[in-house]
């Protein structure tokens, strides 16, 4: 048998022999490695989150008009108000001189939570937001579907993303337009 790679129990695809968890579908590929490390292994325990968390209490007026509000699980105030049109979900490590704007998870656990530097970005379109995975080391959830990296998922308002094993819900609103029917 050749060792230099290894085989997905659950698509069947190739990986390389060094890695722990399938790059085609994020199935673990060794069942001892990394026990506690945050990594697709133990991100994909089936929880049922609704159960658990209770309804949000969202403030309507602290959402900016063509703006986002992002909240962690179980916050009642927002980890973050952005109205830019585009920003990355990660970790900033060391100043890049870049114009990006990231939302910094770094301060509320972001590494020991399994947060890649550039995890996710979302960006703004005519009346809605989308978010896109970056090919992140441990995966991103929108309201408890897997997404694909580099494919644009619609995200409407107070849905829940689960970036790694970090739990948020984002609220927006845009600006009534005059051609309603």
């Amino acid at each position: 048998m050749d060792s230099s790679y290894k085989v997905c129990p659950i698509c069947k695809n190739k990986n390389a022999s060094e890695v722990a968890v399938c790059r085609h579908c994020g199935a673990p590929l060794n069942a001892d490695a990394y026990p506690t490390a945050a990594t697709t292994k133990n991100t994909e325990i089936k929880v049922n989150y609704s159960e658990k968390i209770e309804k949000l209490q969202v403030d309507e007026k602290i959402i900016p008009t063509n703006g986002i509000a992002i909240y962690f699980a179980g916050t009642t105030k927002p980890v973050e108000i952005l109205v830019e049109p585009e920003f990355v979900i990660g970790r900033k490590v060391v100043e890049t001189g870049s114009s990006e704007t990231i939302l910094d998870l770094s301060d509320f656990d972001g590494f020991r939570m399994g947060l890649s530097r550039r995890h996710a970005m979302v960006r703004r379109t005519e009346s809605k937001y989308e978010i896109i995975d970056l090919s992140s080391t441990n995966g991103t959830w929108l309201n408890d579907e897997r997404l694909v990296p580099y494919t644009p998922y619609p995200l409407p308002s107070g849905s829940q993303l689960r970036l790694s094993r970090i739990r948020l819900f984002v609220f927006y609103r845009f600006k009534e337009t005059d051609n309603k029917t």
